[in-house]
């Protein structure tokens, strides 16, 4: 079964010493939570991507389309990861397709900015100038931004995405075809709780009381430039082709 919490996986090095924090089923699920992200969110097409670039003469490496290309498939990427999860599965079909339609540009964006972050990409001039361009050069310049505010504890950033994947939120930016409403938001809100309670015990476990609020605090600002460079990549017909293939993908997979 490809859910995130279908088996028990080999503990993480990070969650091998005192757990009296969170429960053992907590261990279990943040640690199956953070193997199903490494496993599914694309991680070997990104590297193939860089090889493939770097192989280029310099003149060729980064272009507009291949950067487009790349982005699209790594938000799909991104996705698969979320569409997978057993609580997400647990919903009835049309939560699931509400839920996906209202969380998708988060999701997919902040697990974008994440893996750009990991492999520098942004280093890359020509890189950055093709997303430039995708983008709008304000949308890219504010998702720099978050990418250098991110927190650098990886672990946290991947429990943070599963609290969006199941955030009930009302949308900054009207997109046709939008599903508004849940047939049964209480069995979502538990979801929500599940994840932001084992995301509080764990930045407590690892960094103690004060650390913690700190880190969240962060990152309730970094996911404030995340909807602001999200209202000005609307901007964007090809963030919104983006988006909307994702969905359609996604959609499709739902109905199997």
């Amino acid at each position: 079964m490809d859910t995130w919490d279908c088996c028990l996986i080999p503990t993480l090095n990070l969650l091998e010493s005192d757990q009296s924090i969170l429960s053992v089923d907590q261990w279990n699920l943040l640690s199956n939570l953070v193997h199903r992200f490494d496993e599914n969110s694309g991680y070997a097409f990104v590297e193939r991507f860089i090889d493939q670039q770097n192989r280029l003469p310099l003149k060729l490496r980064f272009k507009h389309s291949s950067v487009n290309d790349f982005f699209t498939s790594m938000k799909r990427n991104i996705q698969l990861v979320f569409e997978k999860n057993r609580h997400f599965l647990s919903l009835s079909h049309h939560d699931r397709t509400a839920l996906l339609r209202s969380t998708v540009e988060y999701t997919t964006s902040v697990g974008g900015m994440f893996t750009v972050r990991q492999y520098k990409l942004f280093d890359y001039p020509p890189f950055y100038e093709s997303a430039e361009m995708i983008f709008q050069p304000s949308a890219a310049k504010l998702t720099k931004c978050v990418i250098d505010q991110l927190d650098p504890d990886n672990t946290f950033i991947k429990l943070v995405l599963a609290i969006v994947a199941f955030s009930t939120i009302n949308y900054t930016v009207y997109r046709k075809n939008i599903q508004i409403g849940f047939t049964n938001i209480k069995a979502i809100l538990p979801i929500q709780d599940m994840y932001t309670d084992l995301t509080w015990r764990y930045l407590l476990y690892k960094y103690g009381h004060r650390e913690a609020v700190i880190r969240f605090s962060k990152l309730l600002r970094c996911l404030f430039l995340v909807i602001w460079a999200i209202v000005e990549a609307h901007e964007s017909q090809k963030f919104t082709e983006m988006i909307d293939y994702v969905i359609e993908q996604t959609e499709q997979t739902l109905c199997l």
